[in-house]
């Protein structure tokens, strides 16, 4: 009796102690909420660390939104600064397109090819030739046989060079290995990583689409693999131009000087992008049977490519005029690549070996995902570049090229309180004009504007100034006149109504 009884005050002074825990918390509200939050915020823990568990687990690559441009054929890769923080990624860096956008695949049982189209195809995805070997060959291989360049303290922009960052670290570890060994030309070395064959195929694969500049790297590769699954030995291959390669890229570089050469004549992206695809399909032909037709040496120095020559031609030139371009894979009736484009409002799908065709020469010139859901469906590493959904440059489907949407609003000269008499026509009467206006205000940080005639003239000014004419056609009288030390000037142009272009000068005379 007296321990059931005991029992029974311990029972009444527990019923008494959580009475008064909760009259507390009552006449607490601050402490109640406190408590509330810290066991949520608990919960919340132990949650997210059982996703980065569970994430650590899985073998799948990280997958990163969507460049670093180097010569072709260098050995230092030389990186190109993207206009924002280049770890968000492509996605995420495009002006319209959030990084949660991903690209939704069509149903290619759906896809209608048009006649005129169909069959000009011929991208020949990445291949691995496998050979099993037993593990006393895998050891001599080991032995005999080193890394050759491990490409350690090269980077990558996410923003020119999206597949390298769909690949988890291991995989960018191989992926900058065959990248420095392409390079070197050395065919065999021994894997940095131990990787499954598919993980193998899409770190070859990151680094073909990446990089179009390696034109004499096949798209077949060899591996020997242990009987448990490592492969010990990565066999590269290279086309007839590593044979003769100082003169072989002799010829590809003309080749490119001379597109990017005409594009820079050009003031905007979207010219310069419309300028390549047209002299590409200007000087190509589509031909099934042209030799080392994947490469954008087939394109650019034959002069004779299947879709693969034509993409990663367009892709190469592109990126030296420094447009984000990528190479895409993926059915269109059959295998088939063509590019998705990087302008100021977003990405676009362009399919240069399609517009080489009598009916239409921008039927698939910056196109939307929507506009190509008929007829192109994206596959393996493609899925993961941005979506196609930029608008501002987006061809109609009448078979011809439209203007840019800002250039179909544009201002005119009364817009601006301007008249024709305002305009300058000739070289001279800018460098004239240039001067009275720096003299009339003197030293300082200002702005002034011109009004130019034409796009020859603005080539012509543009010329003047990355040739340094403008010094002494203008700018050193007037410093000496304002009695100035030092200059900085900025640029800017708008193109109004009737072809004239409007340049502000931003410009800062010091003493």
């Amino acid at each position: 009796m007296k321990i059931l009884k005991g029992i029974g005050y311990g029972l009444i002074g527990l019923m008494v102690l959580i009475t008064g825990f909760i009259l507390v918390c009552a006449l607490n509200p601050d402490l109640s909420k406190m408590l509330s939050d810290k066991l949520y915020k608990n919960e919340t823990e132990t949650a997210e660390e059982s996703d980065v568990q569970a994430e650590a687990l899985t073998s799948e690559p990280d997958v990163a939104s969507p460049s670093q441009d180097e010569g072709m054929g260098e050995q230092e890769p030389v990186q190109k600064k993207p206009e924002d923080d280049p770890s968000q990624g492509a996605q995420a860096d495009n002006g319209t397109a959030s990084a949660n956008e991903t690209y939704v695949s069509p149903s290619e049982s759906d896809l209608v090819i048009p006649e005129n189209v169909a069959g000009k195809t011929g991208y020949q995805p990445i291949s691995e030739d496998i050979e099993d070997i037993s593990d006393k060959e895998a050891e001599e291989i080991s032995e005999e046989l080193g890394y050759g360049e491990e490409g350690d303290g090269l980077d990558f922009d996410a923003l020119f060079y999206p597949h390298y960052h769909m690949l988890n670290d291991s995989g960018k570890h191989l992926y900058r290995q065959i990248y420095a060994n392409t390079l070197a030309f050395n065919k065999n070395f021994k894997p940095v990583e131990s990787l499954s064959p598919d993980e193998m195929t899409n770190c070859f694969m990151a680094v073909y689409n990446d990089q179009p500049q390696l034109f004499w790297l096949d798209t077949g590769y060899g591996c020997k693999y242990k009987r448990d699954g490592t492969c010990v030995e990565v066999a590269l291959r290279f086309n007839k131009t590593a044979d003769d390669f100082d003169n072989s890229k002799m010829q590809f570089d003309t080749k490119v000087k001379e597109l990017v050469d005409g594009a820079n004549a050009l003031t905007t992206d979207y010219g310069k992008e419309e300028y390549v695809h047209d002299k590409i399909i200007e000087n190509v032909d589509y031909q099934l049977s042209s030799k080392m037709n994947q490469s954008a040496y087939s394109a650019l120095v034959n002069h004779s490519t299947v879709c693969a020559g034509y993409s990663r031609a367009m892709q190469h030139v592109l990126m030296e005029l420094g447009i984000p371009c990528y190479y895409c894979t993926g059915f269109a009736g059959e295998n088939h690549a063509w590019n998705i484009v990087r302008l100021d409002d977003g990405f676009y799908n362009v399919d240069v070996t399609w517009d080489d065709n009598d009916q239409g020469q921008y039927d698939y010139f910056n196109k939307t995902d929507a506009d190509y859901a008929n007829n192109h469906v994206r596959r393996d590493l493609s899925v993961n570049l941005p979506p196609c959904n930029g608008m501002k440059y987006r061809t109609d489907n009448s078979g011809s090229a439209q203007m840019p949407q800002e250039i179909t609003e544009m201002r005119t000269l009364e817009d601006i309180g301007k008249t024709q008499d305002d305009v300058i026509n000739t070289l001279n009467d800018y460098y004239y004009d240039c001067y009275n206006q720096i003299v009339d205000r003197g030293a300082g940080e200002y702005s002034f504007e011109n009004l130019i005639g034409s796009e020859a003239l603005l080539n012509e000014i543009y010329n003047a100034y990355s040739t340094k004419d403008y010094t002494h056609g203008y700018m050193d009288n007037a410093v000496k006149a304002v009695n100035a030390g030092t200059y900085d000037m900025d640029l800017l142009v708008e193109e109004l109504k009737g072809h004239i272009f409007r340049l502000t000068h931003n410009i800062k005379l010091g003493y």
